[in-house]
């Protein structure tokens, strides 16, 4: 699957929770990758602006009385013990490098998907955007949930394979894949009847 991008203007880049407390190195849930997407992300930034493309960013947080964690909190101690992602915090500022300009969107969620319980899908709508540019982490949570509810809502998606990033996973019962194989194989799953994935240069190529 490719999809012809013929109107940047109904086209939206999504910057999916690229917060210090994933991306700064030595904060607690920093995903290596991710800060090594920094630049990647940062070109499709420049040129989504240049061509007037909008750009969303989304940030994962949770309050700090706790009343929005659920599952979360089980699946993640550093959430849990509240180390990481507390809303209002420096650990959910956008990385600086790719902080959002005046007027750009700032999504704040509390589940893996940016659609879950949040106005992303009113705020696509209202633009007239039918093409979405996924960039981000964590690969395979977040920026897959995105994408799925993206493409159940008839978004054409398009992934971004070098502008996203995860980690490492050890094995909790079904074995250990690295941060590269788990890459992989989202990405091979997304591309099966998802989503089309695509590099930064090839999609800035075709902005």
């Amino acid at each position: 699957m490719k999809f012809e991008i013929n109107n940047p203007k109904k086209v939206a880049l999504l910057v999916i929770d690229m917060e210090n407390d994933f991306v700064k190195p030595g904060a607690p849930m920093c995903v290596p990758m991710a800060t090594d997407a920094v630049p990647n992300i940062k070109k499709l930034i420049n040129v989504c602006r240049e061509k007037g493309s909008t750009i969303i960013y989304t940030a994962h947080v949770h309050g700090k009385d706790r009343s929005d964690m659920g599952l979360m909190s089980g699946f993640w101690p550093p959430i849990d013990s509240q180390e990481a992602l507390v809303d209002n915090t420096h650990g959910t500022e956008i990385y600086p490098d790719l902080a959002p300009q005046d007027g750009e969107l700032l999504i704040k969620k509390h589940r893996y998907s940016a659609f879950y319980n949040t106005d992303l899908d009113t705020q696509l709508k209202n633009r007239e955007i039918d093409t979405l540019i996924i960039t981000g982490t964590v690969t395979n949570m977040c920026c897959d949930s995105t994408a799925r509810d993206a493409q159940f809502r008839n978004y054409k998606v398009i992934f971004v394979s070098d502008a996203t990033g995860t980690m490492d996973h050890p094995d909790l019962g079904a074995g250990a894949m690295s941060a590269e194989e788990i890459q992989r194989a989202t990405l091979t799953s997304l591309s099966f009847c998802v989503a089309e994935i695509a590099s930064t240069e090839d999609v800035i190529n075709r902005l």
